[in-house]
């Protein structure tokens, strides 16, 4: 029994110290071993287009069948309390290598180093003014980028495909290609996931409030298509963040943001401008609300029509299931050593800010 804690041990020893050491994480670790098990397991699932951690969720009820129904046969043969050794030691086992596949696979990369620092970006406060003006020019290059996408019925963008799951499944396919272009001048964002997999519950999973996870047993970026057309490339490009070694949810948003922006599809650039304007526009309000009028003030109607419809499209799905979700996705987060928790994600608005002052932004198509 002891035995079978021993990779639980090693996964505790891991969390503990790595933190310490992210030149080590990011060369042996996310540069490593997180590489040599993902990158195939990645390559493999993302063949397949459905959503296979969806799959595993409803199959479980007949595993655990299963289970039950191997563990009665155990009882008539070795009696109840030999199977129940016998399981209870399968079970350590099991626990035990899920928790250090679980930190080699995603928990050890949020110790690796931060993204700012692999990217040559200075993290330093930042006038509102900056902050103003770069929430203008990203509701400038998001209004541009609106003008030639689809609309449906009610002013809102539509993908370039046209409705339905074909169209869905083909956005979701071209998750990568932002990242394709990056990895020239950022070979860490190398990966062999290119592919986001629709989950087909979309729709009750919105009551959790959760747009897309990343499953790292199996490599697999999930993403709730049933949100609006305007949200799916930017969450599609978060979650891919994830299986190129990145855990930090902020560091996710930012890559979003960026890969998105360089991609070769007008929908995804769209999406990318619009999520980096949505993050520092939220901010500017926190900070000057007089400010943020006068550079929301920039944003086109047909922007301004997306914008209304992901805030009432949320708005019915509020209710105690949200808030539960989030608390736990919070306890989570903290746990993995941030302290911010959910409010994480907005820390994306610091990079942004990083990268336009080091580089500006990128010149729209």
């Amino acid at each position: 029994m002891a035995a079978g804690l021993l990779p639980a041990a090693a996964a505790l020893l891991l969390f503990v110290c790595l933190p310490h050491l992210p030149g080590f994480t990011e060369t042996v670790i996310t540069g490593g071993l997180f590489r040599l098990i993902s990158a195939p397991l990645g390559l493999l699932t993302s063949l397949l287009p459905f959503s296979l951690t969806e799959a595993l969720l409803l199959t479980s009820p007949f595993l655990l069948m299963l289970v039950l129904a191997r563990f009665r046969r155990s009882c008539c043969l070795r009696g109840k309390r030999g199977a129940a050794r016998q399981l209870l030691k399968g079970m350590v086992w099991l626990l035990s290598l899920l928790l250090l596949a679980y930190m080699l696979l995603h928990g050890l990369n949020f110790s690796r180093r931060p993204a700012a620092e692999l990217m040559g970006l200075e993290l330093s406060p930042q006038p509102v003014e900056r902050l103003q003006q770069a929430t203008a020019e990203l509701a400038r290059r998001a209004s541009q980028e609106r003008e030639g996408l689809s609309e449906d019925e009610n002013g809102c963008m539509r993908l370039t495909g046209g409705e339905g799951w074909a169209s869905v499944e083909e956005l979701l396919s071209r998750a990568g290609e932002g990242y394709q272009v990056l990895q020239g001048e950022y070979p860490f964002l190398w990966g062999t996931v290119n592919r986001a997999k629709p989950v087909m519950l979309s729709h009750w999973w919105s009551y959790t409030g959760i747009t897309g996870m990343y499953f790292p047993f199996l490599a697999e970026a999930n993403v709730n298509v049933d949100i609006p057309a305007s949200e799916l490339p930017a969450t599609a490009a978060h979650e891919l963040a994830h299986t190129r070694g990145f855990a930090r949810e902020d560091e996710c948003n930012f890559l979003a943001c960026l890969s998105c922006i360089y991609s070769p599809s007008a929908d995804y650039r769209y999406a990318g401008y619009l999520l980096a304007y949505t993050l520092c526009a939220n901010a500017l309000y926190d900070c000057d609300a007089d400010r943020w009028r006068e550079a929301s003030a920039v944003c086109s109607d047909r922007m301004r029509r997306d914008l209304v419809r992901s805030r009432s499209y949320w708005q019915q799905f509020e209710g105690e299931l949200q808030h539960f979700s989030t608390a736990v996705n919070n306890g989570f987060l903290e746990v993995q050593g941030d302290p911010d928790g959910v409010r994480s994600y907005d820390r994306a608005v610091s990079l942004i800010l990083a990268w336009y002052q080091q580089r500006g932004l990128p010149a729209s198509a």
